[in-house]
């Protein structure tokens, strides 16, 4: 008599795993009882299937928010509402100015990156206040991080037909002090082997 196996503590990919390699003749109630876990995973969560490859922007978007208020907003707005207004005067209009000023400033400066990457195969899907934007591997130009913030990817990427644009993220990966962070010569190389064969086959087309 066959052990009676619980899938239901398997991973999503242990069950992609097991779909593939069970004798489905041989054993089809198991696989029957895999490909319903595999369903409700996937309808549960339709990203189950891909990898997130950012980490949680609250974070770091609360440090800089933070560096950037005292720095910027909250020390000039002091001086300067001391040099203009005398006593009483500095303590109405120095929060007046600090509200305006900051708000300006966050505007144009913040850090715009979204919720959260998952990388698809060949594109990856940013995912921002619930809006998706899929970019190809292929479409991509060239990957790089920022050299005052390692963990902060840049994507330039080129659609057919389209403009040159960029995209942010904040990686999960932990480079190491003074090199390139994994994740960019990882995507660098998948973005021009697409590329590659995207060029192939339009050759082969002609």
């Amino acid at each position: 008599m066959a052990r009676k196996i619980d899938f239901s503590t398997y991973s999503l990919n242990d069950l992609y795993l097991s779909a593939q390699a069970i004798d489905r003749d041989k054993y089809p109630e198991r696989a029957k009882e895999i490909d319903r876990l595999i369903a409700e995973i996937e309808e549960s969560n339709p990203y189950a299937h891909m990898k997130k490859i950012s980490s949680c922007t609250y974070h770091n978007n609360a440090i800089y928010i933070m560096i950037m208020f005292v720095f910027f907003v909250l020390i000039p707005a002091v001086f300067t509402s001391g040099f203009l207004f005398n006593g009483s005067m500095s303590l109405i209009f120095a929060p007046i100015f600090t509200i305006v000023y900051g708000f300006t400033l966050f505007k144009f400066c913040r850090l715009d990156v979204p919720d959260t990457v998952y990388d698809d195969g060949d594109a990856l899907l940013f995912i921002n206040n619930n809006k998706q934007r899929r970019v190809e591997l292929k479409e991509i130009v060239k990957v790089r991080h920022e050299m005052w913030h390692r963990y902060l990817i840049r994507l330039e990427v080129r659609a057919e037909g389209a403009s040159k644009t960029e995209c942010l993220f904040m990686s999960d990966t932990n480079p190491k002090l003074f090199s390139v962070n994994p994740l960019v010569c990882e995507l660098n190389k998948r973005a021009n082997a697409a590329r590659r064969a995207k060029q192939s086959e339009c050759k082969r087309q002609r």
